[in-house]
């Protein structure tokens, strides 16, 4: 049984340079956790503890029915607000995702659920399976620690590279998380970013 890795299948997904690029993620399938509150606080970590479970439960059940087999991908998550708009942190809104395989059901989930509540005494019933298409976008490289000066300088970076060509992004902004931070030194943590684009500027 062939094992999918979605950052040898996707590359342009999943690899970035700190050159800004642009690129067209188009239609993705995902567990996700939508929630509210400051990054890395209490709920944004509930989340991520739920759906890593979730993941890697349904992956070792596919892989033992002979269905599928596929590696558990980066953490992704999707900020909706901004601290200009929203400059009390404990408000923003979001959505911490991980990208599964197409073949992947609601039953799937269901079954999972259920297996780590059984088993577990775990309640993951925030974790859905959602389908996101993701269009044209700008994406770039950030390299260092998550806080808000260095990730807002890599957004406004984004944003001028879009005046320079005449576009404007929108939000959400999209960040995957290619290290872990529990492994990797702040300033050696690698973190894709993007925005999708909004339209021609007037």
């Amino acid at each position: 049984m062939d094992k999918i890795d979605f950052k040898k299948t996707m590359k342009t997904l999943y690899r970035a340079t700190s050159k800004v690029e642009r690129v067209n993620p188009g239609m993705g399938t995902f567990f996700a956790v939508d929630g509210r509150g400051t990054p890395g606080g209490e709920a944004f970590e509930k989340a991520i503890q739920n759906l890593y479970p979730v993941a890697y439960t349904v992956k070792f059940a596919l892989k033992n029915a002979g269905t599928i087999d596929f590696v558990v991908p980066p953490l992704e998550a999707l900020w909706y607000d901004n601290p200009i708009d929203v400059p009390d942190m404990s408000q923003w809104r979001w959505r911490t995702m991980i990208r599964v395989p197409e073949c992947v059901s609601s039953e799937n989930l269901q079954a999972a659920q259920d297996s780590i509540l059984d088993k577990k005494g775990t309640d993951t019933s925030d974790v859905r399976l959602v389908r996101w298409e993701e269009g044209d976008s700008l994406q770039i490289l950030h390299i260092g620690p998550y806080d808000q000066d260095s990730f807002g300088a890599i957004y406004e970076e984004l944003h001028r590279s879009a005046v320079a060509e005449n576009m404007a992004l929108q939000a959400p902004g999209h960040e995957i998380y290619l290290s872990d931070p529990r492994r990797t030194a702040p300033e050696k943590l690698k973190t894709i970013v993007r925005m999708p684009i909004a339209g021609e500027s007037l």
